[in-house]
């Protein structure tokens, strides 16, 4: 099943990313030996949920989140962006024993990776506070995102009405809603992914986040029937965002 399993924080300086995300959410770090280095994962108790990963030679220097979308076969999928107007960034490579990665962008620009485990049983850890929860796309043209990702993972699509933030399109497999796609909420964001953290009170984790030196983007909205969202930039200016289910 197509889902987002992944999240790896790409930067210049892990070590201020993982102190702020530390006394954000209290989310710890493990080393994770792979061939060539080290990798680092972020831990919240014994469960992993995403990773820190220094920003390639060739990538732009701003931090960023990169989410990693679960697919059967990451060369075929790459291969399948291209054909659909988007650009590899990384070519399908193994990493270790644990899975094949490759980075991709959309026709407008907005980056994810492409993740095909080794185990075809492997699960995602299962829904909690300080965990990741959704994964949004502000889009400059939402109908050409909803038809890109629709073809690339198989999804199907359905839209919500949001008054004056226009139409939310959902991907889903079946039944279940696996991301959504919008027009962003000001002019000048950028075409990109944005994840979202699962959280207790969405107020106190937004304040929070500004106390460590974030910065708010949207403040604590809420949407009825799905709960109370902000989203805030870190110290490094990558954007996240909260939600609080109702």
């Amino acid at each position: 099943m197509s889902k987002f399993v992944w999240f790896e924080y790409v930067s210049t300086d892990a070590p201020k990313a993982q102190g702020f995300y530390g006394e954000l959410f209290g989310w710890g770090t493990k080393k994770v030996p792979l061939p060539g280095g080290e990798y680092t994962v972020i831990a919240q108790g014994d469960v992993t949920i995403g990773g820190y990963l220094p920003t390639p030679d060739s990538a732009p220097k701003q931090a960023m989140w990169l989410t990693h979308l679960r697919v059967d076969d990451a060369k075929a999928a790459a291969q399948k962006a291209k054909s659909l107007g988007g650009k590899i960034l990384m070519d399908a490579e193994k990493i270790g024993n644990v899975g094949t990665k490759a980075v991709v962008a959309d026709p407008h620009g907005g980056v994810l990776a492409l993740w095909q485990p080794t185990d075809p049983n492997e699960k995602s850890s299962p829904a909690a506070d300080n965990r990741f929860c959704w994964n949004e796309l502000t889009s400059k043209d939402p109908a050409a995102s909803v038809a890109f990702y629709k073809a690339l993972g198989g999804f199907s699509t359905d839209a919500m009405e949001m008054g004056p933030m226009g139409t939310y399109h959902l991907l889903k497999t079946g039944d279940t809603m696996i991301a959504g796609i919008m027009k962003p909420p000001m002019p000048e964001a950028p075409h990109a992914w944005t994840p979202y953290v699962q959280v207790a009170n969405t107020d106190a984790t937004t304040e929070k986040a500004k106390r460590l030196g974030g910065q708010i983007i949207v403040p604590p909205t809420d949407i009825p029937n799905v709960g109370r969202f902000a989203i805030f930039a870190d110290t490094q200016g990558a954007d996240l965002g909260a939600l609080q289910n109702p």
